[in-house]
């Protein structure tokens, strides 16, 4: 009886509660939704972009110079790089979109928030001023939380630079990010697409272009996945030291691309500063279905990786650098020493691929007592100008090497 009294008591508040939560979850709906026609103002009291039907954020951009109430000139490309990074900044879930047809020229980067989608399928976004990016976050966290949720789709993202180093699109210690049917024109001193200590991300059905003249000598890769320290990743070191200790990147996915550049795409490892970060390795590294090509290095090279998979591509290297590792088709090489109960578990997958290399077609090597517990060479074919360099397996480099199916052939 005691308790049918204390229920009964309860259920006005409780009552009061539910309806207070529908209220206030309405409210924070209405709130939280923009109608069509709103807009988001950047520099100098100009709108920025305008949403849509849908909840997007149409980009406003600006083709000529603009001119402010005050009478100041500002140049077109310093307005769309301040209406942009107006449109991208925050932590905010939001779509921004740039329209079909319309071409932003930029002179600042571009440092998105987490949560954002960028669609720019059918435009052209293009870096004049000299060794600058498009793209890149800033880290303001570690362990892969700094950036995380975003989506950039479509569009050609372009540098008017022939010549300078930089990074076109950047991400650092993030998660959760997919880069998906881009087209990245870049150049041969210059990396199209940069992650550093990423995680769960994709990199697909993309298009990386290199444009100016060639250094025979440059390995500068047009995709790289890195590690985070002062020397490979110098963007960082400002941002404080607790973001260049060696982080490494986690399950990326790289996805039905063309890659093109001095080098193809290199996962990356530091063997400078005495040292200190050559024992520092990437986990799931899986690459299916790309076309890879360095011009004065290797098409593929995979340093300091526990668990690869290399995957119905075409790999091949134009280097003239004969003698060195720089001109393998695809160069797998353990640079440092892991855990050993890491290696127990490692596993590199190397199946059915078309690679052209020179020193050799492909190579698996440790340079360290490390061992991967199991290699698989299946059903690749591996061409070298001379046939018997085609594919080179150092027992050293795993416990168990499975090589079967494979073709040799000269290139």
């Amino acid at each position: 009886m005691k308790k049918k009294r204390e229920w009964r008591r309860l259920l006005p508040l409780a009552a009061l509660m539910f309806c207070c939560a529908i209220g206030w979850g309405m409210f924070s709906a209405s709130v939280s939704a923009h109608q069509a026609g709103e807009t988001v103002m950047g520099g100098w009291n100009r709108v920025a972009g305008t949403y849509n039907d849908k909840g997007q954020i149409v980009m406003n951009v600006c083709t000529e110079d603009y001119k402010t109430k005050g009478g100041d000139v500002i140049r077109y490309a310093h307005v769309n790089s301040n209406a942009l990074s107006a449109l991208c900044s925050g932590n905010e879930k939001k779509t921004i979109v740039i329209p079909s047809g319309s071409t932003v020229e930029l002179i600042n980067g571009i440092h998105p928030g987490s949560n954002t989608t960028i669609i720019a399928d059918g435009a052209t976004l293009v870096m004049n001023e000299k060794g600058k990016g498009i793209l890149a976050s800033r880290p303001t966290a570690t362990g892969y939380k700094s950036i995380q949720n975003v989506r950039i789709q479509g569009g050609t993202w372009k540098l008017t630079d022939e010549e300078g180093s930089c990074s076109v699109i950047r991400f650092s210690h993030g998660s959760n990010v997919v880069i998906d049917g881009v087209t990245i024109v870049s150049n041969y001193e210059s990396h199209a697409i940069e992650l550093i200590a990423m995680k769960n991300t994709t990199v697909q059905n993309s298009t990386l272009k290199v444009q100016g003249k060639a250094n025979k000598n440059s390995l500068e890769e047009a995709l790289q996945i890195d590690i985070a320290t002062p020397k490979t990743a110098p963007p960082l070191v400002q941002y404080g030291a607790k973001y260049v200790k060696g982080q490494t990147c986690k399950n990326i996915k790289i996805l039905n691309n063309t890659i093109e550049g001095s080098r193809g795409l290199c996962v990356n490892f530091d063997g400078g500063d005495g040292r200190k970060y050559v024992n520092k390795f990437h986990d799931k590294i899986t690459i299916i279905g790309n076309t890879m090509t360095g011009y004065s290095a290797e098409g593929c090279v995979i340093y300091n990786t526990l668990n690869a998979v290399v995957k119905n591509n075409t790999i091949t290297s134009h280097s003239t650098r004969k003698t060195k590792s720089y001109s393998v088709g695809l160069n797998i090489t353990v640079q440092g020493k892991a855990a050993k109960k890491q290696m127990k578990k490692a596993k590199i997958v190397v199946t059915n691929n078309t690679i052209y290399g020179v020193r050799q077609g492909m190579q698996l090597v440790s340079l360290t007592s490390s061992k991967y517990k199991k290699v698989t060479v299946k059903n690749n074919k591996c061409y070298a100008p001379k046939k018997k360099n085609a594919i080179m397996l150092s027992k050293k480099a795993a416990k168990k090497i499975v090589n079967k199916k494979n073709k040799m052939y000269k290139r």
